[in-house]
């Protein structure tokens, strides 16, 4: 089916057309511009980190708030890292027997103080009496040999005795003397004095510490390979981590170390690198480092895993970087934000650019000139009333 126009006809569609469009387009554009027009005369909607927020005299003296200035800082280097905690080998001692016995006495326990020399274990041992009638029977050999020189010396003066039988006799005393020594040094080799019961003996600290540990237990059967007490100094402990191959260049011995542990994570231990190692694992392309941690009460133990910042030398000529507190951020929808002190119990919610976590607290990169006054305690709460007043806007 075909459809044929007439020019004339054609030229009245065409035009109708055009007509159409036209007013389309006019009608588009009045609807528009009364929306353009209040979009200019009406003032700037409030972003929000312009919003300001307000407490009632009770509430903020209820809320406990903290304010103070964003600290100025050096710029540095930083790389954390992760390990286990462990004691410094120079002060802990693993106390046992070197040879085979039995618990008599256990007289001290856990989270005592000892001194060097004292005695935390005593045993009984059939080889500390033999080795101690070894020496009873060396020195009587030796005052017999001493007695019998005597008596030669006298019997030589009074011309009843050669010099051959007194040297004899001196030879009998220096081999009885060798002996005496002998059985005095296997008896220290097995960990006891000469003096003491026949066959019981003490085991003693060679370091001063605290009890950390106690395995022994009364008439417990002991052997070279026991350990019954763990005596250590923990004022100090190590840290071993791992770093990365990339990240070499950034450690060296002597930076600055803070660490956290899970069982203390509002705590900041300090340290430093103490050494690094020479070779690299190949298969984990690592390269292990030992730091050393202040741990003045003891609360870091051995076994704990803990997080460590290095911290790096500060840049030489860098401009100083803006600080704040951890808890003087707080985030919303994935915004890091902080809280500026205004007067009259008002604070403005201001939107920063975070950087870099720093060894007291972290950079901020934009928002803050660095002399206002912002909320470093207490932010939850100024928060929780920007979310509600969201919620009430919402409505």
């Amino acid at each position: 089916m075909s459809l044929t126009l007439k020019s004339g006809t054609l030229g009245a569609v065409v035009r109708n057309a055009l007509a159409s469009l036209v007013a389309l387009t006019f009608l588009a554009l009045v609807a528009c511009k009364p929306a353009e027009t209040d979009a200019e005369e009406a003032p700037a909607a409030k972003k929000e980190a312009d919003v300001d927020v307000s407490l009632s005299p009770k509430a903020l003296e209820s809320a406990k708030l903290a304010t103070g200035k964003p600290q100025k800082v050096p710029r540095r280097s930083s790389l954390t890292v992760a390990g286990s905690v462990d004691f410094v080998p120079s002060r802990v001692a693993r106390i046992g027997p070197q040879i085979s016995g039995r618990v008599a006495s256990v007289p001290v326990a856990p989270g005592q103080a000892v001194g060097r020399g004292t005695t935390v274990v005593t045993l009984d041992s059939v080889d500390i009496g033999r080795a101690r009638a070894d020496l009873l029977e060396a020195k009587a050999q030796m005052q017999l040999a001493e007695a019998e020189v005597a008596r030669e010396e006298r019997m030589l003066q009074a011309g009843a005795s050669s010099e051959r039988a007194q040297q004899s006799a001196r030879t009998t005393l220096d081999l009885a003397k060798v002996n005496v020594s002998s059985a005095g040094d296997r008896l220290r080799t097995l960990g006891a004095a000469a003096g003491g019961g026949a066959s019981s003996f003490a085991l003693a600290s060679p370091i001063e510490g605290k009890v950390l540990e106690v395995k022994a237990r009364l008439g417990q059967p002991v052997g070279p390979t026991d350990t019954l007490v763990v005596v250590g100094e923990t004022s100090q402990v190590w840290l071993s981590v791992d770093i990365y191959e990339r990240d070499l260049a950034k450690v060296k011995p002597g930076d600055e170390v803070t660490a956290t542990s899970v069982a203390y994570p509002d705590r900041t231990f300090t340290g430093t690198v103490d050494q690094l190692a020479s070779v690299v694992d190949p298969a984990r392309r690592v390269l292990e480092a030992r730091i050393v941690l202040k741990n003045p009460d003891g609360a870091l133990r051995p076994g704990m895993t803990a997080t460590a910042r290095i911290l790096g030398v500060p840049e030489a000529g860098a401009a100083p970087v803006i600080s704040v507190p951890r808890t003087a951020l707080q985030t919303i929808d994935g915004q890091p934000f902080v809280f500026v002190e205004l007067s009259g119990g008002k604070y403005q919610l201001r939107a920063v650019e975070r950087g870099a976590d720093l060894e007291s607290g972290v950079e901020i990169k934009q928002g803050l000139l660095g002399d206002e006054s912002i909320v470093t305690e207490g932010t939850f709460i100024l928060k929780s009333e920007v979310l509600r007043a969201q919620m009430g806007s919402n409505d």
